[in-house]
């Protein structure tokens, strides 16, 4: 289907083009951030079934759990390359240097996704006076973001996905977006999802090949509830909530899908001139202008109020600013 709509993909949509990838693009690179278990786990598991010959770069704390992921992604595809590479995302140093080692080759790289991150319900102060789940939900990702741009833009097809909470956006203190002054609980699920909208809306117009999606993934089943809340409380809650939640293999679907369709140009392209393609409308209100602010199932969830307000009082390069000030000092 062609044009420009804002209503869902469906399932069948999003396995089709999934489908077509292995003819479409045969070889991929892809690093996923927080890949070693849940929603990054089983979107790398996904893509290494829908490409040919992919490299998948997996990058976590876990070194038992990633050992095991490339094991099995190998078994699944052995036509692949995948790597772990342990790291403390919570550690920008150690962000660093793993970034360094992905980018020593010089080689492009197609796909960042981005995940790390757990369910926070009290302060984990840092000898940075952040929050912990504050620096793995914004300072972080956005760490690795700048870090491999350069390595983004050589792609031919570069996207930049962090899943998190688009559509969760919330009026921001300027003096305060590093919560340090004023924690609370629901600031530190709003500020991260808000700053990360802000701050992809100015990275797609400064790097116009590059597209740029934040997403809200839904309720995925997924070990987050019993990492964050431990095992029992976790696994009760996962019981009453299992009903409304997506198993973790669908949700890898989903995502190959977002990480790869042309529905989500970058701000350069000419999206005017992709025939039989739905090109998806970005938070701006533009059509295919490099950000998208997307449910899992490729729907808009743009809070158009919320995001004009932030815009009109100069937010988006307040955050910007505040983002490159504050990543020198982590």
């Amino acid at each position: 289907m062609s044009g420009v709509e804002d209503m869902a993909f469906s399932l069948q949509d999003a396995r089709a083009w999934n489908a077509s990838l292995k003819e479409k693009r045969p070889k991929m690179v892809a690093v996923f951030v927080g890949g070693t278990s849940g929603i990054g786990e089983h979107a790398a598991r996904q893509l290494a079934l829908a490409i040919k010959s992919p490299t998948i770069y997996v990058i976590g704390r876990n070194e038992a759990a990633g050992n095991r992921i490339i094991t099995e992604l190998k078994e699944s595809n052995p036509n692949g390359s995948y790597i772990f590479k342990p790291s403390d995302i919570s550690d920008l140093q150690s962000v660093d240097t793993v970034c360094n080692e992905i980018t020593a080759h010089g080689a492009a790289i197609d796909l960042l996704f981005l995940t790390a991150g757990a369910l926070g319900f009290s302060k984990q102060e840092t000898k940075t006076g952040i929050d912990r789940n504050h620096i793995l939900r914004y300072y972080s990702r956005m760490r690795f973001v700048y870090n491999l741009i350069s390595s983004l833009e050589k792609s031919e097809n570069p996207r930049v996905v962090s899943i998190y909470a688009a559509g969760k956006e919330v009026l921001l203190d300027e003096d305060n977006l590093d919560l340090k002054r004023s924690f609370s609980i629901s600031a530190s699920n709003s500020y991260p999802a808000t700053m990360t909208s802000l701050l992809f809306e100015v990275l797609a117009t400064q790097y116009p090949t590059i597209s740029f999606i934040h997403e809200f993934p839904g309720f995925v089943a997924t070990p987050l509830l019993k990492h964050s809340l431990g095992s029992i409380a976790g696994s009760v809650l996962g019981l009453l909530m299992k009903p409304l939640m997506m198993n973790s293999s669908e949700s890898g679907e989903w995502n190959v899908f977002l990480s790869t369709s042309p529905s989500f140009p970058p701000k350069g392209s000419d999206s005017s001139g992709m025939k039989g393609v739905r090109v998806a409308r970005s938070p701006t209100g533009q059509i295919g202008d490099g950000v998208y602010l997307l449910n899992y199932n490729g729907k808009d969830v743009t809070n158009q109020r919320i995001m004009e307000q932030l815009r009109a009082s100069g937010f988006p390069s307040i955050v910007e600013n505040h983002t490159l000030e504050t990543l020198k000092i982590l």
